[in-house]
């Protein structure tokens, strides 16, 4: 007996403490790591407290050079331990982060011989800071409330995966970025209140990695497909990204300036002669379920690369994974036709619009469909032809406005079930 209430109070304790650490509402937000310098100003007078003495330093306004100096933290004559706090007066501006001003705390650190600064920050007022940047105050209700509990999940999954780390998320983390004081808007932030502590967890009960991305193209990826491990609730579904700008897209690129970037990636090919990738109609291995690149092979007069499809989409700025193709050149939308006088002098010209028939088929086709030559021309292009924005993982920001455009029917709850299947919404 006495054993058995040893384990359930062992049992209550642990929980306890997993439902205290889950239910913190403050995020550490690394606003500087791995630098040897920050830059902290302050239109009024601030405060430095000592974390390891305790004494507290008033700082007179103006810029300083927060710097690491055999291992204790320094500021002009000023020397610090190893963690400092900064804080503001009441009423009185606060102190700014390389020129960005910050709620909350800001606590300094050393890291080695590196400087590590944090923003401690409540959550609510950190998402009211980075949802501004992914949606518009015009779009539907109901997809800003489920991008609000996407942001939020995805903040609380960091602090779970972070818990016992330096910081929970970097400033210019790829999937929120954080801009401190200023970058709210009201119209956004009523719904993150609306929804506020509402987030996704999974069949075990932790908060989601509720990624998001643009659009898709019509059918989300898996992260399988595209970061190579299983997620439970990140599967590819149907997306309704149709009014999406980037539901199609088209890029050109020289055949120089895609060698440039990659020989300065590493990728010493010389002079492209040829690009091996199968077309999205008829997949091979170089692609994903979805249709997404794999990889593909480049050849040039040097030697031949292998090269990923994320890698080429950043290496290029390209919207997605999800493209065809072509090489030659580019058939023209518009024709300049030069305008003349009575006397044979140009004096203008116009561009007259032509339709070009089969314009999307390429200027020439090999009999295998996958390999795409390049002959050295002076007006030869690599043309991209994809579809959708982003690595195409979790709710597809477009995806989520078309389905709330779609019916009344489709609240917050239905588009993050939809886009995130097999989480539960939990408060």
């Amino acid at each position: 007996m006495l054993k058995k209430l040893l384990l359930i109070c062992i049992m209550l304790l642990c929980l306890g403490n997993a439902c205290f650490a889950f239910a913190s509402d403050d995020l550490r937000v690394a606003l500087v790591y791995g630098q040897y310098s920050a830059e902290i100003s302050c239109d009024d007078e601030f405060t430095i407290q000592d974390l390891a003495t305790g004494k507290e330093s008033t700082i007179p306004q103006g810029k300083y050079f927060l710097n690491v100096k055999d291992g204790k933290l320094t500021m002009g004559e000023h020397i610090f331990s190893n963690k400092i706090e900064i804080n503001r007066y009441e009423g009185k501006s606060l102190p700014q982060i390389n020129k960005r001003r910050y709620a909350g705390t800001l606590v300094a650190q050393t890291q080695g011989d590196k400087l590590l600064i944090n923003n401690v920050v409540n959550l609510e007022l950190y998402l009211c800071s980075v949802l501004p940047d992914k949606t518009m105050p015009i779009w539907p209700d109901e997809t800003i409330k489920a991008q609000a509990v996407a942001a939020r999940s995805y903040a609380k999954y960091m602090m779970w995966q972070n818990e016992h780390n330096a910081y929970d998320i970097t400033a210019n983390d790829k999937e929120l970025t954080y801009q401190g004081t200023g970058a709210e808007k009201t119209a956004i932030s009523k719904f993150i209140k609306a929804t506020a502590g509402q987030i996704l967890v999974d069949s075990a009960g932790n908060p989601a990695q509720a990624v998001t991305t643009s659009s898709t193209g019509g059918k989300t990826a898996s992260a399988k497909e595209v970061w190579g491990r299983e997620v439970s609730y990140l599967q590819s579904v149907e997306d309704y990204d149709s009014d999406s700008p980037e539901h199609k897209w088209e890029y050109h690129a020289s055949p120089i300036m895609v060698r440039n970037f990659l020989e300065q990636n590493g990728y010493a090919v010389g002079k492209l002669e040829s690009i091996k990738l199968s077309p999205m109609d008829e997949p091979d291995n170089d692609r994903t379920a979805t249709g997404r690149v794999a990889y593909l092979i480049i050849a040039g007069d040097a030697g031949v690369v292998k090269i990923s499809g994320l890698h080429l989409m950043q290496l290029l700025s390209l919207n997605s994974t999800l493209f065809d193709i072509e090489t030659g050149v580019p058939v023209p939308d518009t024709l300049n036709v030069p305008i003349t006088n009575y006397y044979g002098m140009q004096i203008g010209s116009k561009d007259i619009n032509i339709k070009v028939k089969d314009k999307d088929e390429p200027v020439w086709k090999n009999v295998i469909r996958s390999y795409h030559l390049l002959s050295g021309g002076k007006d030869e292009k690599i043309t991209f032809r994809g579809m959708g924005k982003g690595e195409g993982v979790g709710l597809s920001v477009w995806g989520a406005r078309g389905m709330a455009n779609a019916s009344a029917k489709n609240t917050y709850k239905k588009i993050l079930a939809h886009y995130y299947p097999g989480t539960s919404l939990i408060k």
